[in-house]
């Protein structure tokens, strides 16, 4: 828990001596730091989520809270939420080394799923941890399906926005299936929707971990959801596959309209990827 003293030995009869932070942050990581949020209520006596939030491309665990609103949801939802960073390429973006698509694009070789599953490691060292989440958008989220992939003993779930799974499925075959969430706008014209030659897909992602779970073929319709209001109706379509092995969840929401930068202004979006992390 993080303590905020107001002052040393005051003599101000105001002082009340030390406040604690409502919502403390810690660290995690040794050299490649992340930074921890605790729910207010955040006790041993009980197991908690946790969900690790990844960034985009270029962007950083700040500016992609704002598209998830993760850290204002910590108390609501109720879990641990980890932020960490990619690390800087040549040019100065922050980038995770996920899959051939995107983003190392300089080589380096940076062996991000040995730095996260160490702050998963660890995490479940210091804190009671019931399961863990990753949620990524568009290089955050590639790299969630990576880590789907290398390490699914170690993950529950992933949420992914605007990812994609290997193009190559032999980059991840005989894998442990895990809940997944994927969520993409057929407009988006960095990470498409539709599959190409050297792109997964969105239907084509959550179809292969579909399969890899034992779901049933066809999915259910959900309710459909106003994110954008700038987009007309209910845009966004969620699909859920039943009978998956073990009690699996795999949904896909589809943004009818919605491009890669998702900047929805209705706070239902950060409901739903909130509930969908905690699980």
């Amino acid at each position: 828990m993080t303590l905020l003293l107001l002052a040393c030995a005051s003599d101000d009869p105001l002082d009340t001596g030390p406040v604690f932070d409502p919502n403390p942050i810690v660290v995690l990581g040794g050299e490649r730091p992340a930074s921890v949020q605790l729910p207010t209520d955040y006790s041993v006596d009980r197991e908690w989520p946790l969900v690790v939030m990844l960034h985009g491309f270029g962007a950083n665990a700040t500016l992609q809270d704002l598209v998830f609103g993760l850290g204002s949801r910590v108390d609501s939802t109720g879990f641990i939420l980890v932020k960490p960073e990619g690390t800087e390429d040549a040019d100065g973006y922050q980038f995770w080394n996920a899959t051939e698509e995107c983003c190392d694009f300089y080589g380096t070789g940076v062996d991000d799923v040995a730095y996260l599953t160490a702050l998963v490691d660890e995490a479940e060292i210091t804190y009671p941890v019931s399961s863990v989440t990753f949620v990524g958008h568009s290089n955050g989220g590639y790299m969630s399906y990576r880590l789907a992939c290398e390490i699914p003993e170690r993950i529950d779930r992933i949420v992914v926005l605007a990812g994609a799974v290997y193009k190559d499925e032999a980059m991840c075959v005989g894998t442990t299936p895990v809940s997944v969430v994927h969520i993409h706008g057929t407009a988006d014209d960095s990470v498409g929707y539709e599959s190409t030659p050297d792109h997964a897909g969105a239907e084509e992602s959550i179809g292969r971990w579909a399969t890899k779970a034992g779901c049933d073929s066809a999915a259910s319709d959900l309710e459909s959801r106003d994110y954008f209001p700038k987009l007309e109706g209910a845009e966004t379509t969620r699909k859920r596959w039943t009978g998956c092995e073990g009690g699996l969840d795999l949904e896909l929401w589809t943004a009818a309209g919605g491009d890669h930068t998702w900047f929805p202004n209705e706070s239902a979006f950060k409901d739903d990827v909130a509930a969908a992390a905690a699980g």
